[in-house]
């Protein structure tokens, strides 16, 4: 009798990069269809990861957190931040964190794949510098902001495929 099962040919590859030359984020895709990708370049490497916005959202508003409790100098102007071609993600993000040094002034990313409950996650781990995460946050607002506007009535995204407001049709 034949084994049905699905076999898992290849794992999700792991890195560790000690420092960054370049971090950005970008989406792709129309307002509400959007797919969310934090890219990483070194030296001859570049390693693209999907995430959800809120992902996103939250990584910038806790760059902003820290940028408010430490001593930051104001940003220069924004290098390109434009994801790079190909983008293929190696693996979809479950969840991050993010340390920093103020000695160094750096930060430490740790990342964990978002994998089915039993199965191994791949792992990522980077190290940027104070400007390339200022630039970082400065650019992933802009994008998490470039989607559909908050609806006023239930602070939802509004749906301009015909959706209607929850609280519009009875639900609270």
């Amino acid at each position: 009798m034949k084994d049905c099962r699905t076999i898992k040919l290849m794992a999700s590859a792991s890195f560790d990069f000690e420092q960054v030359t370049r971090v950005t984020a970008g989406a792709i895709g129309d307002p509400g269809k959007r797919a969310f990708y934090l890219q990483l370049r070194t030296a001859g490497e570049l390693i693209s990861l999907a995430l959800e916005k809120d992902q996103l959202r939250t990584l910038t508003e806790r760059l902003q957190e820290v940028f408010s409790r430490v001593s930051v100098p104001p940003a220069d102007r924004l290098p390109e931040m434009a994801l790079e071609e190909p983008i293929n993600p190696v693996w979809r993000v479950g969840f991050m964190t993010l340390t920093y040094s103020q000695e160094e002034k750096l930060f430490e990313v740790s990342l964990v794949e978002l994998v089915e409950e039993g199965d191994e996650p791949a792992t990522g781990h980077f190290r940027a510098s104070l400007a390339q995460m200022q630039a970082l946050a400065a650019h992933a607002a802009s994008v998490v902001s470039a989607g559909r506007p908050p609806c006023p009535m239930c602070g939802g995204p509004i749906d301009h495929d015909g959706g209607v407001c929850p609280r519009l049709n009875g639900h609270h």
